[in-house]
């Protein structure tokens, strides 16, 4: 079933391995997604000046496709030329991007237009996300794994700082529109760091007659491994509940309850990115004496959804910053973690279809809870709403810290 963990060693090096390359497109097209959704809210919220339910109609929208294609991606991967779907998704991205751009400074942006342009850039995502996690193992070998992902953990938490930092900074300068422009050229970065990058060919050890087929096979895989099963299960809670929450609800509260701009709202993802930067960068020097790293990933998830809690009962905007910095801190271990976990546990010729299915319940279960948060806000308010989530997560951490044993167990 491929449940030997392959242990983590402190000796692993990624030179010669093409993997820098990937890492700094990765790190570009994080900084453009966590840019983008914070532009869009802003756009929705700010700009357009829609009511509440808005913001999670298009973090939904922003999502939805991830929902809808990214196993189809994921089965895309393991038969397909990945380099030529990296290129690919790049050039669409900037055309997308720019096209939004374009549609803010005619004028013509309304909010039948945004869910329109969110859905296509979701697409666009959908294909990206899946193709660079599963090149990671290709690229650097099983013993590196554990290296590597907190490397690319790193990246994508300095994304999601400079993200929104960036975006936050242009909007209150020149307005969404140059905030979409500027991603549109972060994209066209992308697609240089795409085409340096040398990958080897890969082998499909079973080929089967249709994608859905594969698709299957792959949820077949999961289903019945207990750890990856229990994993995914958490996972779910991390992009339905907190993830979904969190990010349709703070901006909102940090401007509505506490006043403050967007650039200022901004510096709340940043916050947490700093957190995560932080976590990553003590996991690289002392990686190789983690013990039980299934445990300390449920029992780091009790605490963070514990902290989602206070959010919602956060009586000043820097008790709120000072949450999200330690939220951001149980996010990197969360993030390192199920990511080496998950890259361990799967055999190659699968790694495109699980890792699809990684971007699945990580992007596409955000969208569905941003979704629902900006619904049940309408009625209740915001922060109360962050609450609700956060106590949910809660109960879900706790039932899995007690339950899935095998998990634990995990070295």
């Amino acid at each position: 079933m491929g449940e030997t963990v392959i242990a983590p060693t402190s000796q692993s090096s990624l030179r010669g391995t093409g993997f820098w390359w990937l890492w700094l497109n990765a790190a570009v097209l994080g900084l453009v997604v966590s840019a983008d959704r914070f532009a869009f809210i802003w756009l929705v919220e700010d700009v357009l000046g829609s009511p509440t339910w808005a913001s999670g109609l298009i973090v939904f929208a922003l999502g939805a496709p991830v929902c809808a294609f990214v196993l189809t991606a994921g089965a895309m991967i393991d038969r397909h030329d990945r380099r030529r779907i990296m290129m690919s998704t790049q050039a669409l991205g900037t055309a997308v991007l720019s096209v939004a751009a374009v549609l803010v400074w005619t004028g013509v942006m309304s909010l039948g237009v945004a869910v329109i342009v969110a859905v296509s850039f979701g697409c666009v995502v959908a294909f990206a996300l899946p193709v660079r996690s599963a090149l990671v193992p290709v690229l650097v070998g099983p013993a590196n794994v554990m290296h590597a992902v907190v490397v690319m953990t790193v990246g994508a938490n300095i994304a999601m700082i400079a993200g929104p930092l960036l975006v936050g900074g242009v909007i209150d300068s020149h307005g969404v529109g140059w905030a979409f422009a500027t991603q549109a050229g972060c994209f066209a970065v992308g697609l240089f760091t795409a085409s340096r990058l040398v990958i080897p060919p890969h082998e499909v050890v079973e080929r089967r007659p249709s994608v859905r087929t594969d698709i299957a096979e792959a949820l077949g895989f999961i289903w019945h491994h207990p750890e990856l099963r229990a994993l995914f299960a958490l996972l779910c809670v991390g992009g339905g509940l907190l993830g979904g929450g969190s990010f349709t609800l703070l901006p909102r509260i940090a401007r509505d309850h506490f006043g403050q701009s967007a650039d200022d709202a901004a510096r709340l993802f940043a916050l947490v990115g700093l957190g995560m930067v932080t976590t990553s960068l003590v996991l690289i020097r002392y990686r190789s004496r983690l013990r039980r790293r299934g445990l300390i990933f449920m029992g780091f998830m009790v605490v963070a959804t514990t902290d989602q809690i206070l959010q919602g009962l956060a009586p000043s905007f820097l008790v709120l910053q000072v949450l999200l910095f330690v939220w951001g801190l149980n996010g990197g271990l969360y993030l390192n973690l199920n990511q080496s976990l998950i890259q361990e546990l799967t055999p190659l010729a699968r790694m495109g279809r699980v890792m699809a299915l990684n971007a699945l319940v990580n992007a596409g279960l955000l969208p569905l809870g941003g979704l629902v948060a900006g619904v049940l806000a309408s009625f209740i308010g915001p922060r109360p709403t962050l609450c609700v989530f956060g106590a949910a997560g809660l109960v879900c951490a706790v039932v899995a810290l007690r339950r899935a044993h095998g998990l634990r167990r995990l070295a």
